[in-house]
């Protein structure tokens, strides 16, 4: 697949076989992931989802199945195909035609690309600023916009009109409670009258709309943490400037404002349903967090901080930027703690830059030691994330494996070798991409023992396209 404007990852399904190391015994279960299979705009956001499932049997193949989630913004990409226009408005351009054309589109079409997970049996595919895409979780075709028993269903004119006139936001980073066995997430509504709406799904009931937060300005949030007690939100000054948007004249991501001056807003909603709290100190800008948890009355977590927004704009703004090392922006991975009297502290566990940060999905809400994400390990010219990594929080070490400069390596995902049993042994599953090549391996690595390299590779005959989040999930009955 070209990472220039206009190229596109096919459709696969084949069978893996590895051409380094084995597959380890015991290694059972799905990894699906999603991302831009295409590239629509020179905005690295701006890709239809291209959602992939590789899936793992004892004693049979490793077998991978891409495709792409069939919204109203994928088939105006088809049809555009070849044209060199961008047919609809998208999350970092704005369509082809002029302001006037804009102004008649909702403010981006949805793309369905940022993550995918399994809530309760569903598989959905999830971009922040709309409803999900259910698909089947075996072929992954796509049954289409899932509003969640209707708990996302719009609700007047700006509620259409902010989730792409179908479905009310529901963000793509739910947070799971494996001691609960709940799923709770949020959606960002950018209007007169800015607010988060807070969702809550448990097993084999209807999804839950359970309170709406006031936000004092548009501030944009991606992506929360949470405690046994807490939703964790940090509102980075970063705001929306929603009249450049609505009146046609820019996209939503142009029209992100860094505000460096302001403090972030560390926002904690009990899950109880109790008042809210909001705790400010210093600015920083991040994407995601790894986790979170309660430690006595003080909240703890973990994230991935960044300088600026306007660094970070800068970078994605062009897909160039992933073979220039110079200009993709440094976060690396800081610790807050925050006191019931509100006192901040946070400390940088480790100097290695970082991003896509991860936690054992078992140790959720809980406390955890060790981190994984993307990583870079030195000044090398090319994709600066080019190694895997772990972090020890109580050490401020970091286990890593790079491979080197033009390489590109995915959110690493914890797999247990053991579910039943709550340790540190398992497994990272992680994508593997050779920029210049356009080639995607998957890769398996010993969490314990990462810069011992990779322990399987398996190559796949194409390109799974440029992917940013996923789930694994566990083969029913599985025990390692």
């Amino acid at each position: 697949m070209d990472l220039r404007q206009g190229g596109w990852a096919p459709e696969v399904d084949a069978e893996l076989h590895p051409t380094q190391g084995a597959v380890p015994e015991g290694l059972a279960g799905t990894l699906y992931r999603n991302g831009a299979g295409n590239h629509l705009s020179d905005y690295m956001i701006d890709g239809d989802g291209l959602v992939s499932a590789v899936t793992f049997a004892p004693g049979g193949p490793v077998r991978v199945r891409s495709r792409y989630v069939r919204t109203p913004s994928y088939r105006a990409s088809v049809q555009a195909r070849g044209t060199g226009t961008v047919p609809l408005r998208l999350g970092g351009s704005m369509a082809t035609g002029g302001r006037l054309r804009n102004l008649t589109m909702p403010p981006a079409a949805s793309q369905a690309n940022t993550s995918v997970a399994m809530i309760d049996g569903r598989l959905l595919a999830l971009w922040e600023s709309d409803a999900p895409f259910e698909l089947d979780p075996g072929t992954l075709e796509t049954l289409g916009r899932c509003d969640l028993d209707g708990a996302l269903a719009p609700s007047g004119f700006l509620g259409r009109l902010f989730a792409d006139r179908q479905g009310a936001p529901y963000s793509a980073h739910p947070c799971w409670d494996p001691a609960t066995a709940e799923v709770w997430n949020f959606g960002c509504v950018y209007g007169p009258r800015p607010q988060l709406e807070i969702y809550r799904t448990r097993r084999g009931r209807p999804t839950e709309h359970l309170r709406t937060v006031r936000m004092p300005r548009r501030f944009m949030v991606h992506d929360f943490a949470m405690t046994a007690t807490h939703l964790v939100f940090c509102l980075g000054p970063v705001v929306l400037d929603l009249p450049a948007i609505v009146s046609g004249r820019l996209s939503p991501f142009e029209a992100m404002r860094w505000h460096g001056e302001e403090p972030t807003r560390i926002l904690l909603v009990p899950r109880d349903g109790g008042p809210f709290r909001v705790v400010e100190t210093d600015p920083w800008f991040q994407w995601h967090f790894a986790g979170a948890y309660d430690d006595g009355d003080d909240i703890v977590f973990d994230l991935a901080r960044f300088r600026s927004w306007t660094v970070m704009h800068e970078a994605i703004s062009s897909m160039s930027h992933l073979l220039d090392a110079a200009a993709t922006p440094v976060g690396r991975l800081w610790r807050y703690r925050v006191s019931a009297a509100g006192k901040v502290e946070a400390h940088q566990v480790h100097g290695l830059p970082m991003e896509w940060p991860t936690i054992d999905p078992r140790r959720a809400t809980t406390a955890h030691r060790h981190v994984f994400g993307a990583a870079a390990t030195g000044p090398a010219s090319g994709v600066t994330f080019s190694a895997v990594a772990r972090y020890d929080t109580e050490r401020g070490e970091a286990d890593t494996f790079d491979y080197g400069p033009g390489r590109m390596v995915s959110e690493p995902l914890f797999v247990p070798r053991d579910p039943d049993v709550v340790d540190d042994r398992g497994w990272l599953v992680a994508y593997e991409t050779d920029i210049a090549e356009a080639a995607t391996s998957i890769v398996v690595f010993d969490a314990l023992d990462v810069a011992g390299g990779p322990v399987c590779t398996l190559p796949v005959p194409e390109s799974l396209g440029f992917t940013f989040h996923g789930q694994w999930v566990q083969r029913p009955g599985n025990h390692r």
